[in-house]
């Protein structure tokens, strides 16, 4: 599809995202559903990388929804995803600070009860960082451990930079869309990138040379 394809078709979303926006305001739910129902996904995945818990990424996205439809008069229209997006993020920041607040149980092993909050994809979209494939079973552990390390290696990042590598290198959104997404300039969305990435550099760098030296010491017994 070439670009005047591509544009014709985002001009065309925009006019129907409008109608339906005008619709909603005027109290039809059947609109509200489907204004937003594109970015269901996105904004999932963006509450489960701030929560880590599938339930809780469930929780935010239904408050936010919530409090999209309330606040449906403040929405900039050239902008509706970010904006919804954005709302759900809060929403589990939030949830994350009142958990933090409060005593809790130990939550569950992942895989204990055979549900792995990286892979688990309710409304159709991409994962996290990808499975590893069925394979050799030292490949299939090697893969394992290096995804485990790089999610450890994300997690120590800026959120903002985390974001915006795995927007780019999971889900696939070039760095308009980011941009667009999380409501930053271009120019923003690329030095994030660039630093996130010479981060991850670093510590993957680090942890590979720790474990290097850790097989020698295993060795040296």
């Amino acid at each position: 599809m070439g670009d005047g394809e591509q544009q014709g078709e985002r001009v065309q979303e925009g006019a129907e995202r409008l109608r339906l926006l005008a619709a909603a305001r005027s109290g039809d739910a059947a609109a509200f559903a489907a204004l937003f129902a594109p970015d269901l996904d996105l904004a999932w995945r963006m509450a489960l990388r701030v929560t880590g818990e599938p339930a809780r990424a469930d929780d935010a996205l239904q408050e936010g929804l919530l409090a999209a439809y309330r606040h449906l008069d403040r929405v900039e229209p050239r902008n509706l995803r970010g904006w919804f997006v954005r709302i759900v993020q809060n929403a589990a920041r939030d949830g994350e600070r009142y958990e933090r607040r409060r005593p809790t149980s130990p939550l569950p092993e992942v895989g204990e009860h055979g549900d792995d909050p990286w892979s688990r994809r309710p409304y159709g979209g991409s994962g996290e960082i990808p499975a590893p494939s069925a394979g050799e079973p030292a490949a299939v552990a090697e893969q394992r451990e290096l995804a485990q390390r790089l999610r450890g290696a994300l997690a120590m990042i800026r959120e903002e930079r985390r974001t915006a590598i795995l927007l780019v290198d999971i889900d696939g959104y070039d760095y308009a869309e980011v941009a667009e997404i999380t409501g930053v300039s271009i120019g923003t969305v690329k030095s994030r990138i660039s630093r996130g990435r010479a981060e991850l550099r670093e510590i993957l760098g680090d942890l590979a040379g720790n474990r290097e030296a850790g097989r020698g010491v295993e060795e040296g017994r």
